[in-house]
Parts: C-alpha cells; sequence; structure tokens
C-alpha cells in the first residue's frame, strides 16, 4: 500500500514522502491516527493545498520539544530510592513512569512514553543512562541513578564513623602534642 506521510513517521520517512506500508499498517494505525493518507491523484492535490500547514505545525512541534528540552536539562540527574537485596537487585524494578515521575517533580515535562527503556525495566541498583524522545528528531540523554535504601543506610554510617575516626585520630595528636611540649 502506498501512503503519502503527513507527519514525521520514525524509521518510516519524513512529511510529503510516499511510501510503501503493508497494508494493515497502513489502514489500521496510519490513516486513522492522521499521519498519512492513501496515495492516490486526489489525496497528492489535497496534500500539496496542506503542506504548508503541515510544515508549519510540524515546526511548532519541533520548537516546543526543544523547549521542553531544556527544561529536561535544567532538571538533570535523577535518584530513584527502591528496596534491594544485597547483591543490588531490587524488590520490584523501575519503570518508564517512574523515572517521569522523578523528572516531573524535578521541574521537567515529559510523558510516560516519551522515556526510552530498550532493555525494559530497570532491576538493579546503578547508574543508567536513559533516552529521552520528546520529539522524532530530539532526544536527550539522562543518567538515573538507583540506590537502595539499604545502600544509602550503609554510606551514612559509614561516613558517621569517618567523622568519628578522624575526630579521635585529632584528639590523640593534640594528646601527643601536650605530652611533647610537657616533655
Amino acid at each position: 500500500m502506498q501512503v503519502i506521510l503527513l507527519e514525521k513517521v520514525q524509521r518510516l520517512g519524513n512529511l510529503g514522502d510516499e511510501v510503501a506500508v503493508k497494508s494493515g499498517f497502513g489502514r489500521n494505525f496510519l490513516v486513522p491516527t492522521g499521519k498519512a493518507l492513501p496515495a492516490n491523484n486526489r489525496n497528492r492535490e489535497i496534500f500539496e493545498a496542506r503542506r504548508a500547514d503541515l510544515e508549519a505545525a510540524a515546526a511548532k512541534l519541533q520548537a516546543e520539544a526543544e523547549q521542553r528540552k531544556v527544561k529536561l536539562v535544567a532538571a538533570g540527574d535523577v535518584n530513584i530510592k527502591a528496596n534491594a537485596g544485597i547483591e543490588g537487585k531490587l524488590f520490584g524494578s523501575v519503570g518508564a513512569a517512574d523515572i517521569a515521575e522523578q523528572l516531573n517533580a524535578a521541574g521537567a515535562e515529559i510523558e510516560r512514553n516519551e522515556v526510552r527503556l530498550p532493555a525494559g525495566p530497570l532491576r538493579h541498583t546503578g547508574e543508567f543512562d536513559i533516552d529521552i524522545q520528546l520529539h522524532s528528531d530530539v532526544v536527550v540523554t539522562v543518567k538515573v541513578n538507583i540506590i537502595s535504601e539499604a545502600q544509602l543506610l550503609a554510606q551514612a554510617e559509614a561516613e558517621l564513623a569517618d567523622a568519628a575516626k578522624a575526630k579521635a585520630l585529632e584528639e590523640a595528636e593534640e594528646i601527643a602534642k601536650a605530652q611533647e611540649d610537657e616533655a
């Protein structure tokens, strides 16, 4: 089936391209969602009459995505606390909705379906580079850091222990210095 694309469709073509697609994809998805028209002489004329409007709308969507990109970059990295076992395996998983929720709380404006997790939900602690696709041409990589709550407690305890050790060492040095001064 030949169709004329009314907007850029990823892995298929750009606005105005006439492409061959499988009949079911064209009839059941592209045409009903307004992404394409069946390719015939009448629809080619209709498309050429609307081409300027469609290109302006596509440019507007791209500009909005660029503005959202600035907010997303300003939001920075994402830190997510989750319950995990000793080896770093999560009890449950961190999915696109969790990442979108944390980014929105940080001031970005994204939807769950814009988060790209090609390997599925995250199931281990650590740092991950996640792509956020705001538009077919605008993709931002965000660093997601998943920390177990037990790890946070262990880090806090280690910091307290290091501080106590440093204080004890400092006091020992003061005592040794005072004894040297007396002698």
